[in-house]
């Protein structure tokens, strides 16, 4: 049975999973939808911020959200909504595994559709050393219980 609007632990954080990328993926990525030059190579890279070869947020963030959708599978999810404040705190490097978690930040009733709420989940993707390398939100739709009282 799929957890509802009102089953959702509010303010608990939960495991997502991790996610690594190797160079081919960066730059497979990038040439088609994010060409800019520290996500080509690291030769591009060299005089940038950057310096070296760096995921795009996108992709980032992609992962990131993959991962938390596969962890709420549980959870009666009716659509997406919105994206919410991405923030890219440092780059995503080739090479290194990035923990990902999420916690439930709020959950609320449709005030025009009392079969659905809407609930907001807050990501993050974290280097080996728990730094915040990500971080951003999805707001869904969710379906609820309705009683026959």
């Amino acid at each position: 049975m799929k957890r509802m609007l009102d089953d959702l632990p509010l303010g608990e954080t939960f495991s997502c999973g991790s996610f690594a990328l190797n160079d081919e993926e960066i730059v497979d990525f990038a040439t088609r939808f994010d060409p800019q030059p520290w996500h080509l190579s690291d030769e591009l890279a060299a005089p940038t911020y950057f310096q070296t070869l760096c995921a795009s947020g996108v992709h980032s963030q992609a992962m990131a959200i993959g991962l938390m959708v596969r962890a709420i599978t549980d959870v009666d999810v009716v659509a997406g909504g919105s994206l919410n404040q991405a923030k890219f705190f440092t780059p995503v490097r080739p090479g290194t595994e990035y923990a990902v978690s999420a916690v439930w930040t709020e959950a609320r009733p449709s005030t025009s559709n009392p079969t659905r709420g809407v609930a907001t989940i807050d990501i993050t993707a974290h280097d080996p050393q728990g730094a915040v390398v990500m971080a951003c939100g999805v707001t869904y739709i969710v379906g609820r219980r309705v009683s026959d009282t």
